[in-house]
Formats: C-alpha cells, sequence, structure tokens
C-alpha cells in the first residue's frame, strides 16, 4: 500500500494528483478489507492482485468522472460575468441519463439500469433481483438500447453514428 499511491500516479500520466492517488488507494483498501472481513472473497483470493485491480479500478472511475466534467465545460460555453454558467452545475448523468432512466416503464430492465449506475456489478444485480446474471446482461443490453433511442436527440450531430438501420418490412 505504501507504494500504490505512486505507482498509479505513473500509471496515469500524472492526470491524478499525488494526492488524489493516496485517496484512490485508501478507498481501495478500505472496500477490499471489508469484504475481506464481510467473507466475500473466496480462500483462495491473492489479496494483493486483488487489491491492485481495485486500485486501478478506483482510479479509472475517477477519471471517467473528471473526463464527464470537462465534458460538460465543453459543452456549456463560457458566457459573461451578468449571467455565468458555472460548468460543474452541469452533470449529464443528473440532467439526462437519471431522469431517461426514470422515465422508463416500470420494469425489471429499469431496475437493472439503476443499480447498475449506481456501481453494482451482474452478480450484484441478479442477487438483489433475485435473478440470473445472464438475464441482468439481456435486460442491461435492451434498457441501453432504449436509453439511447431516449438520449439521441442530445448528442451532437458529428458524434452521431452516420449509419441508420433500414427498417424491416412487414
Amino acid at each position: 500500500m505504501a507504494t500504490a499511491p505512486a505507482s498509479l500516479r505513473r500509471r496515469t500520466d500524472g492526470r491524478l494528483s499525488l494526492h488524489a492517488c493516496q485517496d484512490v488507494a485508501q478507498e481501495a483498501f478500505l472496500k477490499v478489507a471489508r469484504r475481506l472481513q464481510s467473507g466475500g472473497l473466496d480462500e483462495d483470493v491473492n489479496v494483493q492482485a486483488y487489491l491492485t485491480t481495485a486500485v486501478w479500478n478506483l482510479a479509472r472511475d475517477r477519471l471517467r468522472a473528471e473526463r464527464r466534467l470537462e465534458l460538460a465545460e465543453d459543452v456549456v460555453p463560457a458566457r459573461g460575468p451578468d449571467d455565468a454558467v458555472q460548468a460543474d452545475a452541469v452533470d449529464p448523468m443528473e440532467e439526462l441519463v437519471w431522469p431517461a432512466i426514470e422515465a422508463m416503464p416500470g420494469s425489471q430492465r429499469q431496475q437493472v439500469v439503476r443499480l447498475q449506475s449506481l456501481g453494482l456489478t451482474d452478480v450484484e444485480i441478479a442477487a438483489s433481483l433475485g435473478i440470473s446474471a445472464d438475464r441482468v446482461h439481456r435486460e442491461r443490453h435492451k434498457a441501453v438500447v432504449e436509453l439511447r433511442h431516449a438520449l439521441v436527440k442530445f448528442v451532437r450531430n458529428r458524434h452521431r453514428n452516420k449509419t441508420r438501420r433500414l427498417k424491416k418490412d412487414g
């Protein structure tokens, strides 16, 4: 754990500060320790490798969150001092995705996509809903297709897929 922050900083090419890397490493350590304590890990798991993976996954999540902020700043142009809009006030998840999820019919599909958005794994979602992991995968796929259709109006033209599927006859 002592070398994890410096190693993580190098692995992220300095995109995360040393302080952020320390936070990520500590958070991962606590999560893995809790999982070990609760018996959530098999006895034959290499804890050091598991911890290293957990650190990297949390760092990637942090980098993605920062990237979402950068994208939000690109979308909201800077304005004059009279009508200044703070870019960090725009969160695509809060403004677009969550309302689209909530607008879905109250179904297992909606529950799957909501739980995934909260960060649960397929196994955790399956256990929570009492369904198979294969069913979770199918429901998530269908939900993503629905959400894409609902959110397409918010995608800038240059980022849209240029090919359109032809509607089937009959």
